[in-house]
């Protein structure tokens, strides 16, 4: 089914806006802000408002196209929900981000599950720690 059909299954359409950020967000090589998609379109589109963009995103999350996760700086960032599903890790130390995936979470997940009754959304957040890199840099002794 392509993305139009989709749409309008779910009684909605294809806006000039919905596209426009669906696009920045594809062309985006990593997460986004919503920002940074707002900059990207009013290169080309200065009438689109930067609110219009973060109205568009919640739409498109709720149509199941883009996703969102919070990583260590508690910025809201995007990208296309047709990825395959990870995990973040983000260095406090350099700030470095690294995609894990999802299997490598699952015992978290699992554990948490067990012990907590808790369904964690591990996708959605960053596990903040200090990277290889770092840790391998000696501490000023």
């Amino acid at each position: 089914m392509d993305l139009v059909t989709a749409l309008h299954a779910q009684g909605k359409r294809l806006t000039l806006q919905r596209s426009l950020v669906l696009e920045a967000i594809r062309r985006s090589r990593h997460h986004t802000t919503a920002e940074e998609i707002a900059r990207r379109i009013r290169e080309q589109h200065p009438q689109i408002d930067p609110s219009t963009v973060y109205r568009n995103l919640e739409a498109l999350e709720e149509l199941g196209l883009v996703t969102h996760t919070h990583l260590n700086d508690r910025i809201t960032r995007w990208h296309r929900a047709d990825v395959e599903r990870h995990g973040h890790l983000v260095c406090r130390a350099c700030g470095s981000e690294q995609e894990v995936p999802m299997a490598s979470l699952e015992p978290l997940a699992a554990r948490l599950r067990r012990d907590q009754g808790f369904e964690p959304d591990l996708a959605h957040s960053a596990i903040v720690g200090i990277c290889r890199t770092c840790r391998s840099v000696p501490s000023g002794r």
